[in-house]
């Protein structure tokens, strides 16, 4: 390939050099080939150019979702391994109970006991449903949940290349620029300040109307124990500033406080928060879902959108959103499996 040639002499690629490549690997599934294009890409660093070329490219491989809503998402880029309860999921339905329109993007656990696809499931989601599905969800529930293996079955070209290689490489920063609802807003966290503006810098070309990429004590989320590093990006540019929780009415805790475990556990504990429960998990979660909805101008700043976030988890709305998408999502995929037996 030419542009393995180019990389190793340090050049950059263009978005378009870069997109077609990343199709043309997934479709001739030559592992070496991905593997070196990955690795040169980042031992030359990748520009926000080749980055959205990628996204570009596993966006018109995937398969899309439809929805008249422009939605936000609240997602990690992963990496940072404590083991706590599944923050951003949980706060992806008190964001929706207060009044945002969210699309969650997803999976399995990778690197943590338990992944967002995994905790959603063991409350009663049906997280393996179609386009129609989620769209039906979103507009019955406010929030609805994408399954990357579905969306993004080129992925399966992709994993065992990054799995074998075993070091980072643009693919760990992808996962939030790859939603199926083309979410036009985002709360996005990142494993280090160090991909900060490669992030936000990304997503604008993307063009996202307004995302916060945040990196907070080590976390790729906002999080009680300690202030937050924030980059805020629109199509008119970016700032750069510092989110202090307590400035927000959320006291600090420790790791321990947000400590997670399995699968039922999990649930057991955003069950409990949906409810009205509080706590230091409580206040993780209307910490992330405030600013949010902040992020997705349903709130006109963070102090706002964390008073809407406590509200609704508070008075138990969130309680009541979690059942409206049970339903939702059952409903949905019993109606794709009488489709798919009147088919048959």
């Amino acid at each position: 390939m030419q542009v393995l040639e180019l990389l190793m002499q340090r050049q950059n690629l263009s978005e378009q050099q870069t997109s077609d490549s990343l199709q043309a690997l997934v479709a001739g599934a030559e592992p070496a080939q991905m593997a070196a294009f990955l690795v040169l890409l980042r031992a030359k660093g990748e520009t926000p150019e080749e980055v959205a070329g990628l996204a570009k490219a596993m966006r018109a491989m995937g398969v899309p979702v439809p929805t008249k809503h422009d939605v936000l998402d609240i997602v990690g880029t992963g990496g940072d391994g404590i083991g706590s309860v599944n923050i951003s999921t949980g706060a992806t339905v008190i964001a929706a109970a207060a009044g945002a329109k969210v699309a969650k993007h997803g999976s399995r656990s990778v690197s943590s006991l338990c992944g967002s696809a995994d905790v959603l499931e063991a409350l009663g989601v049906a997280v393996e449903v179609g386009p129609e599905g989620v769209a039906r969800c979103i507009e019955e529930a406010g929030v609805g949940f994408m399954f990357a293996p579905i969306y993004h079955p080129a992925m399966k070209a992709v994993v065992p290349v990054r799995k074998a290689l075993r070091v980072r490489t643009a693919f760990n920063l992808l996962g939030p620029m790859l939603n199926p609802a083309d979410a036009q807003y985002g709360l996005v966290g990142v494993y280090s300040t160090s991909v900060s503006h490669l992030m936000a810098d990304t997503l604008q070309r993307l063009g996202v109307k307004k995302a916060l990429v945040v990196h907070s004590m080590g976390l790729d989320e906002l999080t009680p124990m300690g202030p937050a590093d924030v980059v805020e990006v629109t199509q008119q540019g970016k700032r750069s500033y510092s989110i202090e929780p307590q400035e927000l009415g959320i006291p600090r805790c420790t790791v321990q406080d947000l400590a997670g475990g399995d699968a039922a556990l999990n649930a057991r504990i955003l069950m409990d928060v949906f409810g009205g429960a509080q706590g230091p998990v409580a206040d993780a979660l209307n910490l992330n879902a405030g600013v949010a909805l902040a992020a997705a101008n349903v709130a006109s700043d963070a102090k706002e959108g964390v008073a809407m976030a406590q509200e609704a988890q508070r008075s138990g709305r969130a309680g009541d959103t979690m059942r409206k998408w049970l339903d939702a999502s059952q409903a949905a995929r019993a109606a794709e499996q009488a489709a798919t037996a009147v088919a048959k």
